[in-house]
């Protein structure tokens, strides 16, 4: 028995140093070119306010006036030759915003989608917004959502204020990138990273929220958000167990004293009553004479 102990320890052994070789032979196998291929998140600094780049209709967009102090925003970094990537991203962005029918583009928050090519023309950009605003139900207003482009130099500091390293592929005359997209307080704070392609309805209605600081959703909203806490393995957000038994137990206690009100309130108050009543007719009633 002590003989077959030890050889399955051992070949537990070798398994896990066989599986630590091929993870280290992974890691290390990474192509050189996708190294420096990564979102490093930056949350809760804040974005150059001083950038200013060019939406789709010529007009100069100051990266300071994005939120305008009142609106969250979502921002995402891509450009109109991407061969994959960039439209999936889009579309799926697309389809969680025409999901989320309680909160409105233009009027409770805004979009802003910016090119990092520097060769990219308003045309182009235009074109991108025309296709995906297109897309959206109608409540939704167009002006909400902005494409931009601008210079190489507010590219590369708007996406080092982000943590968005990409590099330029010179052969294939295109960029590689990873994809995401950031919720930014109307102060211009980041305030979340989402890293999905198919955005949930739900998972946008929350970032936006919370990056809102209280300025769009209902008390009910804030509520239910501080329920939930952000899973950033899955991009979503959880439901907290302890918080919702929590405010489980402090409704049901609630809901309890609001039942049995209707019922004590008038029993003790009865019970005053007739306590006078006893007293004023002991007090006030004809002495009784026993015959001797």
């Amino acid at each position: 028995m002590c003989r077959l102990a030890v050889t399955l320890a051992f070949v537990l052994a070798g398994f896990v140093a066989i599986g630590s070789d091929v993870r280290g032979q992974l890691l290390t196998d990474i192509p050189e070119r996708a190294k420096d291929i990564r979102i490093d998140e930056k949350r809760g600094e804040t974005l150059p306010s001083d950038l200013t780049f060019i939406n789709e209709r010529g007009k100069p967009a100051l990266v300071g006036k994005f939120g305008d102090g009142k609106k969250p925003f979502l921002l995402t970094l891509n450009y109109s030759n991407c061969p994959g990537l960039c439209t999936a991203q889009l579309n799926g962005l697309t389809e969680g915003l025409a999901a989320m029918r309680d909160l409105e583009l233009g009027k409770d928050f805004r979009v802003f989608s910016i090119s990092i090519d520097p060769r990219e023309t308003q045309e182009k950009m235009a074109a991108m917004k025309d296709k995906y605003v297109a897309m959206l139900p109608k409540q939704h207003q167009a002006a909400g959502w902005s494409f931009l482009h601008g210079d190489r130099d507010s590219i590369a500091r708007i996406a080092d204020a982000i943590g968005f390293r990409y590099t330029y592929d010179a052969a294939n005359d295109r960029y590689n990138h990873a994809s995401a997209a950031i919720l930014v307080t109307p102060d211009g704070k980041i305030s979340r990273y989402l890293f999905e392609i198919g955005f949930k309805p739900e998972t946008l209605r929350f970032g936006l929220i919370e990056a809102s600081e209280g300025r769009i959703g209902s008390m009910a909203d804030q509520i239910l958000l501080s329920c939930f806490h952000y899973n950033p393995e899955e991009g979503s957000y959880a439901a907290d167990a302890r918080k919702l038994l929590a405010y489980g137990a402090g409704a049901f206690v609630i809901v309890g004293l609001a039942i049995s009100v209707p019922f004590w309130i008038p029993r003790k108050l009865g019970g005053k009553h007739s306590s006078l009543a006893d007293s004023d007719s002991g007090e006030n009633a004809p002495a009784i004479f026993e015959p001797k």
